[in-house]
């Protein structure tokens, strides 16, 4: 009897399960017409709105360190090296380190906005002229014949956007990738005018290289200094020979950084002005956005129907 009743029960359940499952069928089906004209008027909207995007230009580089680690045999002098305020790294990965970070600081932002053009590029950039190749600026923001910031549209109320501003938004449009495997550095910036893709990328690679090499060669004229006052000092021979090695992997250190442009970095292949847009993929926007109203409306119909009619 017991079994009666449960098999009894199970099939009323599998009963109701049908009767919901078609109950929800025939209510999707009653509203299909005011279903189909939601599901247009949003594919309608995403496609004005997708329009409405700038489109955007990725330049690309492939880097590679510059090999002129020599400190390999010098690593004895680890010692008498921290004293000059030198480090003898074995290995090139955190030479690559130093490089990459330095080119996402806010300092080396503050040093790239020094240059024409930059920022106003970087911050008030509006459209991209194909047949001009000229790059149009918001003009509520930034007048390009006078070269001035107006209104209050930064931090603060200010005209102007600080070096902080810019450098949230140059971390987004910059992308720099490492392989482990082959070492090599791919490294990207993402712009509405491929012109400006391509130079900017440029400039920054110059100037990595460019800061880089200053702040070594900085670092060893600073060095040279104490190691010879130290051999001047020192009696022992063996104090002499270490101290003569360390002048030598300076001077060394200085040679390239004077004689070599690539001095971090070494080009493999240049920035270039890419012809096809990286962003926005519009055809994606108004699927996503054409199926998530489809299924937002169904989702309507169904508690209005559920929760509202059937209540009353």
């Amino acid at each position: 009897m017991t079994d009666l009743n449960i098999n009894k029960s199970s099939n009323n359940q599998i009963i109701e399960d049908e009767i919901n499952l078609q109950e929800i069928a025939y209510v999707i089906w009653s509203r299909k017409y005011l279903l189909l004209a939601v599901s247009f008027t949003f594919s309608l909207l995403s496609i004005f709105y997708s329009l409405l995007l700038p489109n955007y230009y990725q330049s690309e580089s492939i880097l590679v360190s510059t090999d002129k680690n020599n400190s390999s045999s010098l690593g004895q002098y680890a010692d008498l090296a921290s004293l000059a305020g030198l480090s003898l790294n074995v290995g090139g990965e955190n030479e690559v380190f130093e490089t990459i970070e330095l080119i996402k600081s806010r300092e080396f932002v503050k040093h790239i906005l020094t240059f024409p053009n930059v920022l106003p590029s970087i911050m008030a950039a509006k459209e991209f002229k194909k047949d001009t190749n000229e790059l149009i600026y918001k003009s509520d923001i930034y007048d390009q014949s006078s070269n001035t910031w107006k209104g209050n549209s930064f931090r603060y109320g200010k005209s102007k956007p600080s070096y902080l501003e810019v450098h949230k938004i140059y971390l987004s449009q910059l992308n720099i990738f490492q392989d482990k495997k082959t070492n090599f550095i791919s490294m990207s910036f993402e712009h509405i005018s491929p012109i400006f893709a391509k130079d900017f990328l440029s400039l920054v690679i110059r100037e990595a290289n460019s800061l880089k090499r200053q702040r070594d060669l900085d670092t060893t004229n600073n060095a040279l200094e104490f190691l010879k006052e130290e051999f001047k000092r020192t009696s022992l021979k063996e104090i002499k020979i270490s101290i003569q090695n360390l002048i030598e992997s300076q001077l060394e250190t200085q040679m390239l950084a004077k004689v070599n442009d690539e001095y971090s970095l070494s080009i493999l292949e240049p920035p270039f002005v890419p012809e096809l847009k990286s962003r926005p993929q519009r055809s994606v926007i108004v699927i996503i956005s054409t199926f998530l109203s489809f299924l937002m409306t169904i989702f309507c119909i169904l508690v209005h129907h559920f929760f509202l009619v059937k209540n009353k």
